[in-house]
């Protein structure tokens, strides 16, 4: 036999398809045979020799299936010529695979269930069971209960212990036991989705990962968990971050109708308007080119709220909301609060309102002011308080009504008389429009007696009486009128006023609206001492002086659907000047929040889980 013969080859594996053996025969001749091993693993050919004796010869007598006869033939003593190693059968990566695993699942089973109980901590070491430190927001007031605090399966036996192994586990609902945010808990930020509205529950888990050591900040949340659910997901802010909306973040207006365009341009710059009686000229100057003179930076937020209006709007308006007088009453005219007090229309039937008022004017000779106590508007059919008779005649002397009523029902003009002129409070006489009036003065912002009437008009609004919600809007209209209306009210908090329900007056008179962005977060006190020192604000806040941004406060029906603010919208490209990698931090979470409002549902545990 030639040494290609006995050495020449290598091993070679031959499989049939779907057979779980390979035919590993090795040794010298290092080849496998050509039919494999069989289905049960036994050799599947006929690798042995059959030699026959003939006379004084041996010869081979191999079956053809088997390969047929060799040219070697058998040795003198009948042995095989080519020295073939017998078959080897071997098991293919599949098979040995799937026997791995079947011993892994049952060397489990064995420790768990037959060997050791995973509760008795004093039989198993503490590692064999750790998964690693709490950050120590939790550690503490899981020490008593441990494991279990957040994770149920370590209370029950072993058996329970692997059938965890089998079912979804997840700690959200011990998250959600000490955890509530406002809206759905479990739903993506806490809402639902406005375009997908089956949307299904996200476990606490997806973000936020524990055991990973005291120090740990497990509120923190890296950008490619965001990147999971967001389909626009980027790697970058400067790159990658879509533009901001046309408009942003200026795209609902406040409470308070202020024009900066119109003040900077106009009422802090031109002489005429500046050095009038009533204005406040030096204050003007300063704010034209400060805007901190209006807008307080300590402690600012999101928003730089203006400073009170005593302040910085006093100076100049006051003197306006003084001489916007109240007209409760005209002996010949039904006034804004009659029509609303009495149900008539103003351009109704002028006999009915003449006979109508006649009855009043001798109820007031009577009675005083005690006749207008039931004059009161009803409350608002979705809660709105009743305006007590004290609110809306808050002050008016009994004297003043009884000399109005019986100079009226005389045909008779009544004489000047209660507050002085230019003061506040309730007057008869003529009023400023030269009219024989009751009327009330107001005695500054904020005056008691003119919120009371608004409030008592933006409840009848709400009637389920048709006639008196029609009556109550064309008096609120005339309350709310920028030039005339009473208090000078509808001038600066018309919009608000039209727009918010009633029985929410905070909402309604406050600067602050509703927050319209709550997943989005910035703090000014952090960029003011960033900012460019000669530009000021106007380094990201750029004034648009081209905008329709009074048309929303001057309409006296609803607010038109297009809103434009008095600045341009800030650009992404604003931001990108610092927040770029390298410089400052552009994660996600440095201006997104995931959660709506965070809260803690329970108080300080004591022992045995009691909440005092």
């Amino acid at each position: 036999m030639s040494d290609r013969g006995r050495f020449g080859h290598k091993e070679s594996t031959y499989e049939r398809p779907n057979q779980p053996y390979l035919c590993g025969r090795s040794g010298l001749w290092k080849k496998s045979c050509w039919q494999g091993p069989g289905v049960g693993g036994q050799c599947g050919g006929q690798s042995e020799c059959a030699p026959a004796r003939i006379g004084d010869r041996w010869e081979c007598r191999r079956p053809r299936r088997a390969g047929g006869t060799c040219a070697e033939g058998p040795m003198p003593d009948g042995t095989c010529g080519r020295c073939q190693a017998p078959c080897a059968p071997r098991r293919n990566v599949r098979t040995m695979r799937a026997h791995f695993s079947l011993v892994a699942v049952l060397a489990l089973f064995v420790f768990l269930v037959i060997g050791i109980d995973p509760r008795a901590s004093s039989v198993v070491g503490p590692a064999a069971v750790d998964a690693g430190h709490l950050t120590s927001v939790h550690a503490g007031f899981t020490r008593e209960q441990g494991c279990v605090a957040c994770h149920t399966s370590h209370a029950k036996d072993a058996g329970s212990w692997l059938l965890a192994t089998f079912r979804t586990n997840d700690p959200s609902a011990g998250c959600v036991g000490c955890h509530d945010f406002a809206g759905p808990v479990m739903k993506a930020h806490n809402q639902e989705h406005p375009k997908r509205p089956g949307m299904g529950e996200v476990s606490c888990a997806s973000c936020h990962v524990e055991h990973k050591g005291a120090a740990f900040k497990i509120a923190e949340v890296p950008d490619y968990a965001c990147a999971n659910c967001h389909q626009k997901s980027f790697d970058n802010f400067a790159s990658g971050h879509p533009a901001f909306p046309a408009g942003y973040p200026y795209t609902r207006p406040g409470t308070i109708y202020f024009d900066h365009a119109k003040h900077l341009k106009d009422y802090f710059t031109d002489p005429k308007r500046t050095k009038g009686p009533d204005r406040d000229a030096k204050f003007a100057e300063i704010a034209r080119h400060k805007c901190t003179a209006c807008h307080s930076i300590e402690n600012a937020t999101r928003e730089v709220k203006p400073k009170p209006y005593a302040e910085i709007c006093a100076g100049c308006h006051t003197a306006q909301i003084v001489k916007r007088e109240l007209v409760l009453f005209e002996p010949e005219k039904v006034t804004a609060a009659a029509s609303v007090l009495l149900g008539l229309e103003k351009d109704g039937d002028e006999e009915a309102a003449k006979q109508r008022l006649s009855k009043l004017w001798a109820s007031m000779a009577r009675s005083g002011a005690e006749a207008l106590a039931e004059l009161v508007p009803p409350p608002a059919a979705d809660g709105g308080k009743k305006q007590p008779a004290d609110a809306l005649y808050a002050g008016l002397p009994g004297q003043l009504a009884r000399d109005a009523g019986a100079a009226w029902s005389a045909g008779r003009t009544v004489s000047a008389s209660g507050a002085k002129p230019d003061t506040p409070g309730w007057a008869t006489g003529e009023n400023s429009d030269g009219n024989q009036a009751l009327f009330y003065r107001a005695s500054g912002h904020a005056d008691p007696v003119m919120k009371a009437w608004i409030e008592s008009l933006r409840a009848g609004l709400q009637d389920k009486d048709g006639k008196k919600r029609a009556l109550a809007k064309e008096a609120m209209n005339d309350f709310l009128d920028s030039q005339t209306g009473p208090g000078a009210c509808g001038k600066c908090h018309s919009a608000a006023l039209r727009q918010v329900s009633a029985g929410r007056p905070g909402a309604a008179w406050g600067y602050t609206g509703p927050d319209t962005r709550p997943l989005n977060r910035y703090t000014h006190t952090k960029h003011l001492g960033l900012v460019d020192p000669d530009a000021g604000c106007t380094t990201c806040h750029e004034l648009n002086a081209q905008s329709k941004y009074p048309k929303y406060f001057t309409s006296k029906a609803s607010a038109p659907a297009v809103y434009e603010s008095n600045f341009s919208g800030i650009r992404k490209e604003t931001c990108v000047e610092c927040h770029r990698e390298g410089q400052v931090n552009s994660a996600c979470q440095v201006c997104h929040t995931y959660h709506m409002p965070h809260r803690f549902n329970l108080g300080f545990r004591q022992k045995g889980g009691a909440t005092k």
